[in-house]
Parts: structure tokens; sequence; C-alpha cells
């Protein structure tokens, strides 16, 4: 985690999809916002015999963790890697067993809609809903790459060989990126975990 400061700040990818879908507003300098994280392997996480609980930021929104199951579910689990808790909304590995500990690479998200709409009603689903404060945005200018799928389809990718962001004042889902924008902010965190 970095700092501003002093304080810590974490750094949550939003893609401009989840704008658009029209859970939450285009985001900017100095607001206070509402929500859970969600995280994604960069590679698969593995288990670990024990702790302590570890999140370090590599670069853009992704995180280096070391992290202690929570909550494991038939459609979701959740971590505890120290600063913040995360879910993931799809059936857990085999070794996510609950109080087990898992370590790897993670990208760190804001909850599209998956947490405050369904997944808090889960039993035994801890509260995952943060107050944050968003310090900074950066929008991401990584050029695309057009790649083939298995199938012989045109894909569009980010040429992660060549990540760049440039600072913004505020999110532009609608029209950075022709609409494909994404995002990183750095945000503080100022109340929670709590309930939608």
């Amino acid at each position: 985690m970095s700092t501003r400061e002093g304080i810590p700040l974490l750094h949550v990818g939003v893609s401009a999809w989840i704008i658009q879908d029209g859970n939450y507003r285009d985001f900017k300098l100095g607001q206070k916002a509402k929500f859970a994280l969600e995280f994604y392997p960069v590679q698969d996480l593995h288990a670990l015999e024990h702790g302590p609980a570890v999140a370090n930021h590599i670069t853009a929104s992704n995180y280096r963790i070391r992290a202690r199951v929570v909550f494991r579910g038939p459609q979701a689990w959740v971590i505890d890697a120290g600063p913040f808790m995360a879910f993931q909304q799809r059936e857990p590995p085999t070794s996510a067993a609950q109080g087990a500990w898992v370590e790897g690479a993670i990208y760190l998200g804001i909850d599209p809609f998956f947490y405050f709409e369904q997944l808090y009603r889960l039993d035994g689903m801890p509260p995952l809903s943060y107050q944050w404060v968003v310090r900074e945005i950066l929008r991401e200018t990584t050029p695309w790459l057009e790649t083939k799928d298995q199938f012989g389809r045109t894909l569009n990718e980010r040429d992660e060989s060549r990540e760049s962001f440039v600072p913004a004042a505020t999110t532009d889902a609608r029209h950075d990126d022709a609409g494909h924008g994404h995002y990183v902010m750095a945000c503080e965190q100022t109340q929670g975990p709590e309930r939608p």
C-alpha cells in the first residue's frame, strides 16, 4: 500500500462498464464513496500453512497478498489480507477452505454490484462495504493490441508490456477510450467494513 501524507491508500481498479451500468456515478477527486472490494487472481493463489496477512502494492491495482479465507460458499469466497477484505464471485478453489491461508498476486477492483445486490445476504457472509475518499484517479492509457482467440475471433487486449496511466480529476466512463476506459483510484479508507 502507498501513502499520502502518511495515510495508507489502497489502489482499486474500476472499468468503465461498471459505471455505465448505473451502479455508480463517475468518480471525482475528493469524493466520498461506499463500495466493497472484489478480487481476481492474476495467477493461481497457492495454499500456505499460516499468516500473517500482507498486502503489497505491485502496480496499478495489482497486489501480492497473503490472506486468510474468512468465508467460503458455493458461489463466492472472501479473503482477509489485513488492510482489506475482498470477495470473488465464483466457486472457490479446493485449497480455499475457510480458515486456510492463501498467497499470490491479485487484481483488486470495486464491486460491480454482486455484493451490494445479493452476496451480502448469504449466511455467514461478512460485512464488506467500506467508506472511502478518492485521493487520486489514474486513467489507463496502455495501448490496445488486436489478437485472435482459439476460434479466430478478433479480441482487443491491453499491451501489458507498455502499461501507462495519466492523472485525471474525474472518470468519464462514457467517453474515455471510446467507452472502454479503465481507471485506478487511490482511495483512503475512512470507515468499515459494514453491510450495504
